[in-house]
C-alpha cells in the first residue's frame, strides 16, 4: 500500500460524495424544467387533440347523443370542435370563441400526416393556437382548435410535468444511492465472508480491496494474516494426508496379508492333514510288511501333493497378473480358430462328462490379444461350465460383435448362481457352491485369474443367470 497518498476518512468521503449527488440532482431538475417544460406541454397538447379526433371517429354518428358528446368533450378539454359534411355544410359548430376572428393568420408550424390529417400551429392577433384537421371514417371533416397559451391547461400540465420530473429525479437518485450503498458496503460484506471462511480453516481467498483508507488497511492486514495461516495449514494438511495414506496403506496391506494367510491356511489345512494321516498310515504298514497298502497310501499322498502344487502354481500366476509382473504378448488371431482348437482338445472331457458342446462363432472375426492368457480365460470358463453342467448338460459358446470389441459368451445348463454370490465369485478362494468337496482340486482361484487377465488387457468380463443355466462372458479386442 502506498503510504505517501493522502488518506481521506470514510466520513469525509461519504459527505463529499452525497453532497455532490444532491447538487447534481438539483441542477438536473432546474435544467429539465427550464429547457423542456414548454416543449413537453406542446407535445402533450397535440397528442390530446389527436386522441380526441380518434375518439370521435370511434363514435356512432347515428347515435342520438353524438352531438351532445362532442359538446361535453369541448368543455372537458377546453378545446373547440367544428364538424362539416363532405359538401362543406356544417354539422356542428363550436360555441366556444377560443380562436380570434379577423386579422392576419400566420402559420408557424405545418405538418401533414400520412393518414391525411393536418396539424398546424397558427397565430392570429397575437394568439397562438393549434389547428388539427382530419377526415373521419364517416366522411365528415373535423377541425379541432386549442389555444397554446391557455392558463388553466398550462398550469395543469406544468404541475404534472414538475411532479413527473421530481419523480424521475427521485427514482434516479434512489437507484444511484442503492448502487452507491452496495459499492460502499461490498468491502465490508467481503471481509465478513472471508473472515467467516477463515474461522472454518479456509484461507484460500484474498480480499481485492485497494482503497487508500481504513478499509484498505484492514483488508491488507486480513490478507497478510490469511496468507500466513494458509501456508501453515497447507503444510499441515500435506503432512496429515501423507500420514493418513501411510496408515491406510498399512491397514490395507495388513488386511490383505491376514486374508491371504487365512485363505492359504484354510486351503492347505485339509491336504496337509490328509498327507500326514496317510504318511503315518504308510509308515505303520511298512513296519508291518503291508507294502501294497503302503503303496496305495503313497499314491494318495502324491495326489494330494499335486493338488497343493497346483494351488501354489495358481497363486503365483494370480500374483504375477495382479502386480503387473506379467506382460502381454499381443498377436492377431482368428476367433473361430481360437475357440475351435480349444473345444476340439476338450472333446474327450465333454464325452466323459456326458456334455454336449455347441459353438456359434463366425469365421471372419479377427481379434488381438495375448492368446496364451486368453486361453487361460476360456479354459477357466469352460472348466467351470463342465464342473457345474447339469440337467441337459449342454454348453454353448457364442459371441456378439461390438464396435471395437467382441464379447464371447460361455453358457451351461444347470443351477443358477445366487444373487448374493454373483459379484463375489471373482474373489480369491470364493466358492458359490459350498457343498462341493475340494477333492476335485478346485480352489476358487480360476475366476480371480480371469479377472486379473481381463484387467491386464483392459477389457470387461462378467456373469449372469440365464434360462435354465448360467452365462459367463469376456471381451476381446478386435484388430
Amino acid at each position: 500500500m502506498n503510504k505517501n497518498k493522502r488518506r481521506l476518512s470514510i466520513r469525509l468521503k461519504m459527505f463529499l460524495q452525497i453532497t455532490a449527488i444532491l447538487l447534481t440532482a438539483v441542477a438536473v431538475i432546474l435544467i429539465i424544467n427550464t429547457t423542456s417544460l414548454g416543449k413537453f406541454y406542446y407535445y402533450n397538447e397535440k397528442n390530446k387533440i389527436k386522441s380526441t379526433a380518434e375518439y370521435l371517429n370511434s363514435l356512432d354518428l347515428k347515435s342520438g347523443v353524438y352531438l351532445g358528446t362532442v359538446k361535453e368533450i369541448e368543455i372537458e378539454n377546453n378545446i373547440s370542435i367544428d364538424i362539416y359534411f363532405p359538401d362543406g355544410d356544417p354539422l356542428y359548430l363550436s360555441q366556444k370563441n377560443l380562436v380570434p376572428t379577423g386579422g392576419n393568420t400566420v402559420i408557424i408550424e405545418h405538418k401533414a400526416n400520412d393518414d391525411g390529417s393536418v396539424l398546424d400551429l397558427r397565430e392570429t392577433n397575437g394568439v397562438q393556437y393549434i389547428d388539427y384537421t382530419c377526415t373521419l371514417n364517416s366522411g365528415l371533416e373535423i377541425e379541432i382548435f386549442s389555444v397554446k397559451a391557455n392558463v388553466e391547461a398550462n398550469a395543469g400540465v406544468a404541475l404534472y410535468f414538475v411532479w413527473a420530473s421530481i419523480l424521475f429525479i427521485f427514482i434516479v437518485v434512489i437507484i444511484f444511492f442503492i448502487i452507491y450503498s452496495k459499492r460502499f458496503t461490498k468491502p465490508l460484506i467481503q471481509m465478513n465472508r472471508i473472515t467467516e471462511k477463515m474461522s472454518n480453516m479456509d484461507f484460500s481467498e484474498r480480499l481485492d480491496i485497494n482503497s487508500n483508507d481504513e478499509i484498505g488497511e484492514l483488508a491488507g492486514s486480513i490478507n497478510n494474516l490469511s496468507g500466513s495461516l494458509d501456508v501453515t495449514l497447507q503444510d499441515l494438511n500435506r503432512k496429515n494426508q501423507k500420514l493418513q495414506d501411510d496408515i491406510e496403506k498399512k491397514q490395507t496391506l495388513d488386511e490383505l496379508r491376514k486374508e491371504f494367510i487365512s485363505s492359504i491356511s484354510h486351503e492347505l489345512k485339509t491336504p496337509i492333514a490328509i498327507v500326514r494321516g496317510y504318511a503315518e498310515g504308510a509308515e505303520l504298514m511298512l513296519k508291518s510288511g503291508d507294502t501294497d497298502g503302503a503303496s496305495e497310501y503313497c499314491g494318495i499322498i502324491i495326489k494330494e501333493s499335486e493338488k497343493m502344487n497346483a494351488l501354489v502354481f495358481e497363486l503365483l500366476e494370480l500374483s504375477r497378473f495382479e502386480i503387473g509382473d506379467s506382460r502381454l504378448e499381443r498377436e492377431d488371431f482368428s476367433l473361430f480358430d481360437f475357440i475351435t482348437e480349444y473345444t476340439d482338445s476338450e472333446k474327450i472331457v465333454f464325452d466323459e462328462n456326458g456334455i454336449t458342446c455347441e459353438t456359434d462363432i463366425p469365421k471372419d472375426i479377427m481379434c488381438n490379444g495375448d492368446v496364451i492368457k486368453l486361453n487361460m480365460v476360456l479354459n477357466n470358463f469352460i472348466s467351470n461350465a463342465v464342473y457345474h453342467a447339469d440337467g441337459e448338460k449342454r454348453i454353448k459358446i457364442y459371441c456378439e460383435p461390438l464396435e471395437k470389441k467382441v464379447r464371447v459368451f460361455v453358457f451351461n445348463t444347470g443351477k443358477e448362481i445366487a444373487d448374493e454370490d454373483i459379484e463375489k465369485i471373482w474373489n480369491s478362494f470364493y466358492r458359490a457352491d459350498k457343498s462341493r468337496s475340494r477333492k476335485e482340486g478346485r480352489f476358487g482361484l480360476g475366476l480371480s485369474i480371469v479377472s486379473a487377465i481381463q484387467n491386464l488387457h483392459g477389457n470387461e468380463y462378467g456373469a449372469f443367470n440365464s434360462n435354465n443355466g448360467v452365462t459367463f462372458w469376456f471381451d476381446i479386442d478386435k484388430i
